[in-house]
């Protein structure tokens, strides 16, 4: 019996490496679809009230960046919603947690965002060996989607943001 535990240990222990080193190269598919890609510290989760009735039901989250990558500002808030029925089977997000975030692009029409492929495009960087400069290097050359943050012609209703104040991701 201790024969066969010794083996299949170090067996574990080798491919634990192999399993990160894979988990690593997963993230090229998720920066693809990502319009917004950082790390930050979740300070504020809020319930929207539907405005009307049949309205779907909205979470706003507020993070503080502190590492931006893409569609973000290292040092400042971002505020993102999603969709409610997300949070049915439990909070998503927790005050207080530190994470990497791959989210897609708003929706045009109602703002909303969500983490590119569910739970992968949301990694916990509590005692984690993954740093967000590691991350950068392996997404650097994937192709980058373009997220206005200023009115133009193509996204007219945008206002600029006072300085210091969150950005909500519209």
């Amino acid at each position: 019996m201790k024969r066969c535990m010794l083996p299949a240990a170090l067996l574990a222990l080798l491919l634990v490496p192999l399993a990160s080193a894979q988990d690593a190269a997963d993230l090229r598919p998720l920066a693809r679809d990502a319009g917004i890609i950082f790390s930050g510290t979740v300070q504020r989760i809020e319930p929207v009230a539907s405005a009307a009735r049949g309205d779907i039901g909205l979470v706003r989250i507020t993070f503080r960046v502190t590492d931006a990558l893409r569609g973000a500002t290292p040092g400042e808030p971002l505020t993102i919603r999603e969709w409610d029925g997300l949070w049915t089977s439990g909070d998503r997000y927790r005050v207080g947690e530190n994470l990497l975030l791959f989210l897609y692009p708003p929706s045009g029409d109602l703002g909303l965002t969500t983490t590119v492929a569910g739970p992968r495009g949301r990694i916990s960087l509590a005692n984690s060996p993954l740093s967000v400069a590691a991350v950068a290097r392996q997404i650097a050359g994937e192709p980058t989607l373009t997220v206005p943050t200023d009115p133009t012609p193509h996204n007219p209703i945008r206002p600029p943001r006072p300085p210091g104040r969150a950005r909500v991701v519209e």
